[in-house]
């Protein structure tokens, strides 16, 4: 096994390694372990929530059977997004938060991610000493007895260890909804939008349709009857066909869907072309800096940003910082140059004001905000921003091998990079939680740019293809 953790926590097959019955329940032991050394002597409260896989059932229950044996009161909120655990574990003081969930991933897949009581992912120093523990687990502990309710209360296990409690929070998720609506302040009347909303059969399909409808929207719903078996199967972010179709049939102003877990938001417009994440970044930076509410004049992006938004941020005069992908990584710079805008292409948006990670929902409110003052279409808003041909193929591999030891790749990017020049860019990376090399091209000829990538994908193959 590889390091437990990845770019965004723990993810794989359910039932295999790292999350077989065992992998979990000692995970939630060696998780509970850490929280009792950073907060000694404390009651710790955990709040967990998961997606609507079939599998985040027993993985929550191994998790939190885990937890109880090391005294952490585990408070189960049930379905809910990975966002709502940001707000929440704030709201109500909670000394962390865990989701059950796998994002965009298919049904088999699922993992589990760590949130500090700040609402942000735990560092790395606090995974790498739950996976320390982790490792060296010693044998299981008889099975602990779960308890559920408010009122439950904890009991004294053999050898010393004080069992914690069950208790059930789902009426914590009314908090977050009003949360959401609150952010809009006196503006949250959608009453004239017409929306085809997507929620991928996911961690989205309560709370998404009934927040839409307490702010007046007519929504047309697809992607929100989970079964457990069907969570991002041709629904949702990444496959926006049919919410393109049902935006045109029913006439829409716009389309919105949301990724499994709920933490990203691609749109589609009312002539039912994709507007994704570099859209909503120019969207956003633009509103506000003309309102004047834009802190520092600046905007995250990370390294996967297309070449048309930083000229459209440039053109605008606002500064941009480029940072890894991934979110938590956006969510550091922000907190660190104190942004208050940033995210990345694929649709996880953070809005600093009012959490620190990405929250499809909250973005999708205040883009409907947008859309609502402005009184245009909605593609005539995003579409001002020009996007240069992009090409991202994914490269199955075996392993990861560094890219300096692979010489045949290296110098076919370098010639690649010497032939675009500054109207082009080559981005090779592997995924940080699928066994894949990403290879993205920009430039403005697209055949050419699928020519390359090709090139460098078959080079790929033949040194570490699985």
């Amino acid at each position: 096994m590889g390091r437990l953790f990845g770019t965004d926590g723990i993810r794989g097959k359910a039932g295999y390694s790292p999350l077989t019955s065992r992998d979990v329940y000692q995970l939630g032991r060696a998780a509970g372990a850490v929280l009792k050394e950073k907060f000694p002597g404390e009651r710790c409260r955990v709040l967990v929530v998961r997606d609507t896989r079939a599998s985040g059932k027993w993985l929550l229950e191994k998790l939190t059977q885990g937890l109880l044996e090391r005294g952490i009161d585990v408070f189960d909120a049930g379905v809910l997004s990975t966002p709502s655990v940001a707000f929440l574990v704030q709201a109500h003081r909670f000394h962390s938060g865990v989701v059950i969930s796998a994002s965009h991933n298919p049904p088999e897949f699922n993992g589990i991610k760590f949130f500090t009581s700040h609402g942000r992912k735990w560092p790395d120093t606090w995974e790498d000493l739950v996976e320390s523990k982790f490792r060296g687990a010693s044998a299981p502990l008889a099975g602990g007895r779960m308890t559920s309710g408010r009122k439950a209360s904890g009991r004294k296990k053999a050898g010393g260890l004080a069992g914690g409690r069950r208790v059930d929070a789902t009426p914590f998720a009314h908090d977050y909804e009003d949360f959401l609506v609150g952010t809009l302040g006196s503006d949250g009347d959608f009453s004239h939008l017409r929306l085809a909303v997507d929620c991928a059969h996911g961690a989205t399909s309560d709370i998404a349709p009934r927040v839409l409808e307490r702010l007046g929207a007519t929504i047309f719903l697809i992607g929100h009857k989970p079964t457990g078996q069907n969570i991002n199967v041709r629904c949702g972010s990444q496959h926006t066909d049919h919410l393109a179709r049902v935006v045109k049939r029913k006439k829409c102003h716009l389309g919105i869907a949301f990724d499994g877990d709920g933490d990203r938001v691609i749109f589609v417009d009312e002539k039912g072309s994709v507007v994704d994440g570099d859209h909503i970044l120019a969207l956003l930076a633009k509103t506000l800096k003309k309102k004047g509410q834009l802190k520092k004049n600046l905007v995250i992006i990370t390294v996967m940003a297309n070449l048309g938004l930083r000229k459209a941020l440039r053109t605008l005069g606002i500064k941009s910082i480029v940072t890894p992908v991934g979110d938590r990584h956006v969510s550091h710079a922000m907190g660190l140059h104190h942004a208050i805008v940033g995210g990345e292409q694929s649709g996880h948006i953070i809005l600093g004001e009012y959490l620190p990670t990405g929250d499809g929902l909250l973005t999708a409110l205040h883009v409907l905000k947008t859309v609502s003052e402005e009184k245009k279409s909605f593609s005539t808003l995003v579409h001002w921003m020009k996007k240069f041909p992009q090409v991202l193929l994914n490269v199955p591999v075996k392993e990861r091998a560094p890219l300096e030891a692979l010489p045949q790749v290296r110098k076919k990017i370098e010639r690649i990079e010497k032939i675009l020049g500054d109207n082009g860019r080559v981005l090779v990376r592997y995924s940080g939680t699928e066994p894949l090399l990403r290879i993205m091209l920009e430039g403005p000829n697209k055949p050419k740019l699928d020519g390359y990538a090709r090139e460098i994908a078959d080079l790929v193959v033949e040194a570490v293809g699985a």
